[in-house]
Parts: structure tokens; sequence; C-alpha cells
């Protein structure tokens, strides 16, 4: 009877080392085998032990590999590993449950009776608030918070009309790649609800060149057109008026 070993799926959080979780350093120094994303900063890299096989599965969005094809892949060679009695560990930047297909991942892995443990991270949207000063709630104003993606796996563009209903309802709207849609958003809206609200872009979070963008989303729309901001990036949203 095959050796099970256990698969360990860890959130890197934003880039800096230091920001990883207690629990994150221990599993990534227990690694036999280590998989990892191709926005796991160089600073986490240097973490990954000398006698771990490391095995790169980066993915961005539009370089023209088959999404469903790749995530399958990676899922086989974490099965492989892990049934070769191995500590496999996963490490995929910011949270591996907000965005970033842990969901998927752990499915899998129920399926086929491989145990597995996921360590949190720090996502993208509370390093970005942090590093700048954006708040997520704040009792003047705003009562939600509530994490969007802007299209869905399938590529639809998010629901706008969802959108408005969280803004009116004074909620903060965090957009994950949303700079690629945020004009179509734009034009989406009604004359009211373009000069209402106030978006602030945070480009690259947690990289020595962070940026943050601030101003109307109509400036937003126009400074992402001339420039577009770099990614990865989140735009932050709500209602002024």
């Amino acid at each position: 009877m095959e050796q099970l070993g256990k698969v360990y799926i860890v959130g890197a959080g934003p880039g800096p080392a230091d920001l990883l979780t207690v629990k994150a350093h221990d599993c990534i120094k227990e690694a036999d085998v280590i998989l990892y994303d191709a926005l796991i900063s160089r600073d986490v890299r240097t973490l990954f032990p000398e006698n771990a096989e490391l095995i790169f599965v980066g993915k961005r969005a539009g370089d023209g590999v088959d999404v469903t094809e790749r995530q399958n892949s990676i899922h086989h060679k974490i099965e492989k590993h892990a049934k070769q009695g191995k500590v496999v560990v996963r490490v995929k930047s910011g949270d591996p449950m907000i965005f970033s297909r842990g969901a998927e991942e752990t499915s899998y892995l129920q399926e086929k009776n491989i145990p597995f443990e996921v360590v949190p991270g720090i996502s993208a949207f509370n390093a970005a608030s942090a590093e700048f000063g954006i708040p997520l709630t704040d009792r003047r104003g705003s009562n939600s918070l509530h994490l969007l993606s802007g299209r869905d796996v399938a590529g639809k563009l998010l629901s706008v009309k969802q959108l408005v209903s969280i803004l009116e309802n004074r909620g903060t709207a965090v957009i994950y790649m949303g700079t690629k849609v945020l004009e179509e958003i734009y034009e989406a809206l009604d004359v009211v609800h373009r000069e209402c609200i106030q978006a602030t872009i945070v480009s690259r979070s947690g990289r020595w060149d962070a940026q943050k963008f601030k101003g109307t989303l109509q400036e937003m729309v126009s400074l992402n057109s001339e420039t577009p901001v770099k990614t990865p990036a989140l735009i932050y949203l709500r209602m002024e008026c």
C-alpha cells in the first residue's frame, strides 16, 4: 500500500518574505517538492530549501496557454509527488483561496483522498490597503467590503448592476484583474454614477515599483488608457456623493 505524503497549499502574501506567516515559512522549510507561481517574489524564493525539488508552474492571463489544461497538469504533478510520500508545498501569491484557483486544487485533492492543509496568506487587497493607507471599511461612509473579479472564468464582464448596488449601499468594492475592463465598466454606468464613483488603483503592491493612483473613475479610466497601469493591480471603488 502506498504511503501518502501531505500537501500544503500556502499563501505567500504580496511579495516581501517578512509578510509570510510563521506557518507558511515552516511549511516551505520542510518541503520536499515546491510548486510555485510566476508572482512569487525573489524574496520568498530565497527561502526555498536547496534540497527541495522546485517546479515552476507559473501562468498569466493572456499568455496563449490553455488555462484548464495547465491547471490539470498542476493537479497531476501535485498528486504524483504526494503519492510518493513527499511533503508537497504549493506556493501561491496572496491568499490561496482568493481568486487563486485554490478551491480547484483542494477539490482535486479531496477527490483523490490526498491529505492537505491550506495555509492562509495576506491577500493583495489587505497588503495594498496597509501599504497606501486605503480604508477598506469606514463607519463614516463604508460599512461593507466586496471582492470582485473583472471577468469571470468564461470571460464575462462583472455585473455592473451588482457593482452599483454595492456602491449605492455604501460598500467598498475591490476589483481584481480589472484594469483591462475598467473602461467597459465605466461605459456601462449611467452619468450620475460615473460622476460619483471615486477610484483608487494600486499597481504592484509589495514590490519596489508599487504605485497608487487616485481620482474620479473617469480620471482613472483616462490615465489607464493613456499609459496602462502595470499589473498586477487592484481597483478600489467607493461612492462619494
